[in-house]
């Protein structure tokens, strides 16, 4: 009888709420890594947890299957910051929405508004919903208004319409950290005098008299890759690291910038608004004036890029630059723009190309000699060649920079591979027809092949 009656004892201990009996901080940090629907619905666990999630320090509305509609979404973020404990801070809020279709845009703004007005250090809105596959079906458009924060200390924005003003972010003293993916820009400048990192990833701009202009003279990192242009990068003095893809395509040669034609009305790229600050005077580089301060560099450009080439004309010294990363652009013309490039890099350390599959011009020796004689890289420790196949340009790379007083002890040259994965649900043919993928893939070049037939 005593030992059922232990027995019984010990079970109900078992059944101790050791998490009830956790401090409040504690479980306010851990609700926060919860979704915002199953934060709320906590409050159903006992008396205590009624109010526990009201003043959670971080928000995240992503969970997008269990509202089914936008009313519905509309219904409960309102009653979210309407029940949320006013003298609370928000620390982070996350808006992942990608899915709905026709969001309001006055809603989002009036979220964004409330967000910040509790004081939010972090801002993460995704949503790239109403896809622009009509004129009537835009993306959400946020108000051209400036954002007003003196807390905000990282923004990322995701699909959404954005215009000039909301882009000067001159009212965010202390944001630091500004990421903006697959966006419409709609603005001649992005202004931002705090921030220390800075991401552009798959833009498109929208300017109607000057091209855009980015303005962040405390940038410390930058990374611009797969926008429709480049903007104008103004001055960074403090800028360290950055990775540019310049890889746009169908430029127009114009006649004004390029040609040397004195009238400025055959300008039809735009760039004669920037020439004309200057007097008029084509003598100084667009892009690459803003990144020659950087120690770590990573360029890419397409040949075609005419932009670009007439940039390079004017490079300016990137005497800070300590490691470089190129594509097979830098290989056009005789190798003579690498060349010419090394030039302008005294202290460079490490050199990195990355050449495609096909060699995209013909390539000679010949007409680079100037240039090699005068080109001293004192400081060069290692370069890298990363190819798909040692061909004729590989050969040409190494011949010119051991010319150039490099060691080929110093050239390391990397065969890139193919990394295939692939996996099928149909056991019926399946070890027969990887087989047979394994074989085509490894007739291709391709070096590892994963295939999965569970």
């Amino acid at each position: 009888m005593s030992r059922r009656g232990k027995t019984a004892k010990v079970s109900t201990g078992s059944f101790e709420d050791r998490l009830t009996a956790l401090p409040d901080d504690l479980l306010h940090h851990t609700l926060g890594f919860l979704e915002a629907g199953d934060a709320v619905r906590t409050c159903v666990l006992s008396r205590r947890w009624r109010h526990l999630w009201r003043p959670i320090p971080c928000l995240r509305i992503t969970d997008i299957d269990a509202f089914r509609s936008v009313e519905k979404l509309n219904d409960f973020v309102y009653k979210l910051f309407m029940l949320r404990d006013a003298g609370s801070v928000l620390d982070e809020c996350e808006l992942h929405l990608r899915g709905f279709l026709q969001l309001d845009d006055f809603c989002v703004n009036l979220w964004i508004r409330r967000v910040l007005a509790r004081r939010a250090r972090v801002l993460r809105l995704d949503i790239y919903t109403n896809l622009p596959t009509s004129s009537e079906e835009p993306l959400v458009e946020l108000a051209n208004q400036p954002l007003l924060s003196q807390h905000l200390l990282r923004l990322e924005l995701h699909g959404v319409f954005l215009k000039e003003r909301f882009l000067d972010f001159s009212s965010c003293p202390v944001l630091e950290d500004l990421k903006i993916a697959d966006c419409v820009l709609h603005t001649v400048k992005i202004l931002s005098q705090s921030s220390k990192h800075m991401s552009i990833m798959g833009c498109q701009f929208l300017w109607d008299m000057r091209p855009p202009r980015i303005s962040a003279p405390s940038l410390v990192s930058l990374q611009l890759h797969g926008s429709n242009m480049i903007p104008v990068l103004e001055s960074m003095p403090f800028l360290e690291t950055a990775s540019v893809n310049l890889c746009q395509k169908y430029e127009e040669f114009c006649d004004f910038c390029d040609g040397g034609s004195p009238e400025v009305e055959k300008c039809d790229c735009g760039m004669s608004e920037l020439y004309w600050d200057n007097g008029r005077k084509r003598d100084f580089s667009v892009f690459l004036e803003g990144l020659s301060s950087a120690t770590c560099l990573e360029l890419k450009a397409s040949p075609e890029m005419i932009r670009f080439t007439r940039d390079l004309q004017c490079c300016p010294p990137f005497s800070k630059l300590r490691s470089l990363f190129l594509n097979d652009w830098c290989l056009v013309f005789d190798l003579q723009i690498l060349l010419f490039f090394l030039h302008h890099t005294p202290v460079l350390e490490k050199l990195i190309l990355q050449l495609c599959k096909e060699p995209r011009s013909a390539m000679k020796i010949g007409g680079s000699s100037s240039l090699e004689q005068s080109l001293t890289l004192r400081q060069l420790k290692i370069v890298v060649v990363k190819c798909q196949m040692i061909d004729e340009r590989v050969h040409n790379i190494t011949k010119i920079l051991s010319s150039c007083s490099i060691s080929l002890a110093k050239i390391n040259i990397q065969k890139l591979y193919t990394v295939i994965q692939w996996k099928t649900s149909n056991s019926e043919f399946s070890l027969l027809w990887a087989v047979r993928v394994c074989y085509n893939c490894r007739a291709r070049g391709a070096r590892f092949i994963t295939v999965d037939l569970s």
